[in-house]
C-alpha cells in the first residue's frame, strides 16, 4: 500500500473514532502568546515542550525594533545570517543556520512568498510587515511540513488577528536623514463575533550611494475574520507590496586599478510588485476533531534593468495557487495526530522566453505528538510528495520522494529541558537554474537531499535565560554557482564566463550557537555567539571552505542588545559583529569584519502617543560614488557585507505613533 493511501486512511480513522478531550475553538494563529509555537508541529504548543528550536516574535518586539520590512527585523534578531547587497532596499537574503537563501521557505498566513522563477529564497527586504502580528522562525529541515526547500527552515508570518469591540487603530509618522520619509495608517473595527482590519503603508529613502533615483515602498493590507458559529472561524487577508529600489552598480569585480565608470549607472533601478490573497476556514467537527482549509494564491512580478542605461527590460512574472489542509485529532490527552496536505501549481515566466515553466507539487503528511511521560514528549513526522516540473523546450520532470523527522524533547528540571531531532530534507533545482544550464549546456541538475541533527539545551528561571544549540547538515547533492564554469562570453572589453550550476555532493555543515541573558522590565541584557562551518569534502584539502558550493558563510559572529527605562523613557540598543568568510573569486579569505550598531529612544507621551529618536548603521561609513570607482573602501572593515556593494550609511529617524 503506497504512502498516500496509508496517510488518507489514517486520516479518515481519525475522524471515524473522534471522542476524548475536547479541542478549544480555533482562534486565529496570530493570537497564539510569545511562549507559544503555531509552525512547528501540527497544533500550537509551548516553545519549552518542542524538540524544534524556533523564535517567535509578536506585536510587541516588532514595533519595539522599528523595522519597516522583514529583512530588516531578521538582521537585528539574527545577526550573521541575513545578508544584504548594498543598501535599502537592495536583495537581503536569510542564511538561516549557515543555509542558502533558497533553503529557507517563507510564508504568510500559510502561503509560500518564495519566487517560483526560481532566482534563490526571497528578499527579506521586499517583505512589508504591515499588518503582520506575528513572526516564527524555525531552524532545521521542515520539508516534512513544507515540502521542497525547506531544507534549513522556515519563516512563518502571520496577519493580525481578534480587534477589540469598536473602532482602534494606529497613525505612524517618521522623517529622518538620507532623506527619510514614513507613513502608516492601520484603523481596525471589531464586533463580537469579528473583525476587520486594514492599513496603507509608504516609505522612501536614498541609498547607499548617489543615484537618480531613491528606495520608495508602499504597501496596502486588508484583512478579516468572522466567527461561524460557536466552532468555526473563517479569516481572509489580501496584500498588494511595491518597491523600486536604486541600483546603480551594475557589476563589481576584483583588481587594483579604478573601476571602469561604465560600472555605475545612476539612473539604474529595479521594480517588484507582489500580490497574496489568502482565506482559512478553521472549525471544531466534533470535541476531539479540529479541520482546517486555507486556499491563496501569490502573484510577483520582477523588472530588472539591463547593464548599459539602466532600462527595465528585463521582465520575470510568478504565481503560485495553493491548497493546505488538516485533520487534527486528540487521541487521549498525552497523543494528538494531525494528517494534511498541500498542494501548489506553480507558473514562471522568464526574461527572453515565450512559453512559461510550470511545476505541480502534492504533498501529504502525518505527524504523531506523544507524551510518554510528564517530561517527555516525542514527536515523529512523516510526508510523501510528487512533483512534477515542465521546462521550456524540455520533457516533464516527475520526482517522488518520503521524508521524515523524529525528535524529543525533555524536561529535565523546573526551567531546564534538552532537545534533539533528525530528518530528511530535499529540494527541486530552482527553475531559473535548469534553464540557465540549458541555455550554457550545463549538465541535468539532480535533487537535493539532506540529512540533518540536531540538539539544544535551554534554561530559564526568573529573569535568567541561557542556551546551546548544535546542529550538523549533510548534503547527499547540492546544486552550486561555478561562477568560473560555463561558456566563454566574448565582448568588446575581453569577456568573461558565464558561469554554470553543477551538481555537488558531501557538503557539510554544522554550527554551535551559545546564548544567555538577564530581562526584567526595567532593563535586560542579551548576547550570543555563533560558530560554524560549511565543508566541501570531495574538495582538495585547501579549498574545503572556499569552494563555490560553501562560500559566503561567516565563520564567526556576535552580539548583544538590551534596553533600560527611566520611567516613561526607554533607550534601546543592538550589536552585532560578523566575521570573516570566502567570497566569490578569492582564494583566501575574505578577512574584514563587519559591525552593525544600532540605537533608540522611546518617550511615552501619554497611553496613547510615544515618540521615538533612532539611529541604525552607525558604525558604517559612508561611500561617494568617486570612492567607490577609485576602490578606496574595497576589504575596508564595515563598508559591505558583500564586496563591491557599500552598505547603507548612517541613518536617523524621528518618529511619532499614536494609537486610537
Amino acid at each position: 500500500m503506497g504512502n498516500s493511501r496509508i496517510l488518507f486512511l489514517l486520516a479518515v480513522g481519525a475522524g471515524l473514532r473522534a471522542g476524548g478531550p475536547a479541542v478549544e475553538p480555533p482562534p486565529p494563529r496570530s493570537d497564539a502568546s510569545a511562549t507559544v509555537t503555531v509552525t512547528a508541529e501540527a497544533t500550537p504548543v509551548e516553545l519549552v515542550r518542542t524538540p524544534n528550536p524556533v523564535l517567535v516574535v509578536d506585536r510587541a518586539a516588532i514595533e519595539a525594533r522599528g523595522a519597516d520590512n522583514l529583512g530588516d527585523l531578521l538582521r537585528m534578531l539574527l545577526p550573521g545570517q541575513v545578508f544584504a547587497s548594498g543598501g535599502v532596499g537592495t536583495a537581503a537574503t536569510l542564511n538561516l543556520g549557515g543555509g542558502r537563501a533558497q533553503d529557507t521557505v517563507v510564508t504568510l498566513d500559510g502561503i509560500r512568498l518564495s519566487d517560483a522563477t526560481g532566482l534563490g529564497g526571497v528578499n527579506l527586504s521586499m517583505v512589508s510587515l504591515a499588518g503582520i502580528e506575528r513572526i516564527e522562525v524555525q531552524q532545521g529541515p521542515c520539508s516534512t511540513r513544507f515540502g521542497s526547500d525547506a531544507q534549513s527552515g522556515v519563516v512563518a508570518l502571520y496577519s493580525a488577528g481578534h480587534a477589540r469591540e469598536g473602532f482602534s487603530g494606529q497613525l505612524r509618522a517618521g522623517a529622518g536623514s538620507q532623506s527619510i520619509r514614513q507613513g502608516l495608517f492601520a484603523p481596525a473595527y471589531g464586533w463580537t463575533s469579528g473583525w476587520v482590519r486594514a492599513s496603507v503603508s509608504a516609505q522612501q529613502e536614498d541609498g547607499a550611494t548617489e543615484a537618480d533615483h531613491p528606495f520608495r515602498s508602499s504597501g496596502v493590507f486588508v484583512g478579516g475574520g468572522q466567527q461561524l458559529g460557536a466552532d468555526t472561524l473563517l479569516t481572509a487577508s489580501y496584500r498588494n507590496a511595491f518597491a523600486g529600489v536604486p541600483v546603480p552598480i551594475s557589476y563589481a569585480d576584483y583588481g587594483s586599478g579604478n573601476r571602469d565608470a561604465s560600472q555605475y549607472v545612476p539612473s539604474r533601478q529595479d521594480f517588484s510588485r507582489t500580490e497574496v490573497v489568502s482565506a482559512t476556514l478553521r472549525s471544531t467537527l466534533s470535541p476531539a476533531l479540529l479541520a482546517e482549509l486555507t486556499l491563496g494564491q501569490a502573484l510577483q512580478t520582477r523588472l530588472e534593468p539591463n547593464y548599459t542605461d539602466g532600462a527595465a527590460t528585463e521582465r520575470y512574472t510568478s504565481r503560485r495557487d495553493q491548497a493546505n489542509g488538516a485533520l487534527t485529532w486528540r487521541v487521549d490527552r498525552t497523543t494528538t495526530l494531525q494528517a494534511g496536505f498541500d498542494a501548489y501549481q506553480e507558473t514562471a515566466r522568464f526574461a527572453g522566453t515565450l512559453d512559461p515553466a510550470k511545476g505541480r507539487h502534492v504533498g501529504l503528511f502525518l505527524e504523531d505528538q506523544t507524551e510518554l511521560t510528564a517530561s517527555l514528549r516525542v514527536v515523529a513526522t512523516v510526508r510523501a510528495e510528487q512533483d512534477r516540473l515542465a521546462f521550456p523546450d524540455a520533457p516533464d520532470t516527475r520526482v517522488s520522494r518520503t521524508t521524515w523527522k523524529l525528535g524529543a524533547n525533555w524536561i529535565l528540571s523546573p526551567g531546564l529541558r534538552a532537545y534533539a531531532s533528525a530528518g530528511t530534507a530535499f529540494a527541486n533545482p530552482l527553475l531559473f537554474q535548469t534553464i540557465y544550464n540549458a541555455q550554457y549546456q550545463g549538465q541535468t541538475l539532480e535533487n537535493e537531499r539532506s540529512f540533518t541533527t540536531q540538539a539544544g539545551l535551554t534554561f530559564g528561571k526568573g529573569p535568567w535565560t541561557a542556551g546551546l544549540e548544535l546542529s550538523r547538515t549533510r548534503y547527499a547533492n547540492l546544486v552550486y554557482f561555478d561562477a568560473d564554469g560555463g561558456q566563454f562570453i566574448p565582448t568588446s572589453w575581453g569577456g568573461y564566463y558565464s558561469g554554470i550550476y553543477r551538481n555537488g555532493s558531501d557538503l557539510r555543515l554544522q554550527s554551535a550557537q551559545v546564548t544567555g541573558g538577564y530581562r526584567t522590565e526595567a532593563w535586560s541584557l542579551q548576547g550570543f555567539y555563533r560558530n560554524q562551518e560549511f565543508r566541501d569534502e570531495r574538495a582538495a584539502p585547501g579549498a574545503r571552505f572556499s569552494s563555490a558550493a560553501v562560500i559566503r558563510k561567516p565563520f564567526q559572529s556576535l552580539g548583544l542588545n538590551g534596553h533600560r527605562t527611566f520611567g516613561d523613557l526607554r533607550l534601546e540598543g543592538w550589536w552585532s559583529w560578523i566575521g570573516p568568510r570566502y567570497d566569490y573569486g578569492l582564494p583566501t579569505a575574505f578577512r574584514q569584519h563587519f559591525n552593525d550598531l544600532g540605537l533608540k529612544a522611546t518617550l511615552a507621551l501619554g497611553p496613547a502617543l510615544a515618540v521615538s529618536l533612532r539611529g541604525d548603521h552607525l558604525l558604517q561609513p559612508r561611500t561617494t560614488v568617486a570612492q567607490w570607482l577609485a576602490r578606496e573602501r574595497d576589504f575596508e572593515n564595515d563598508a559591505s557585507q558583500i564586496f563591491g556593494f557599500p552598505a547603507q550609511p548612517p541613518t536617523m529617524t524621528l518618529e511619532m505613533r499614536y494609537r486610537f
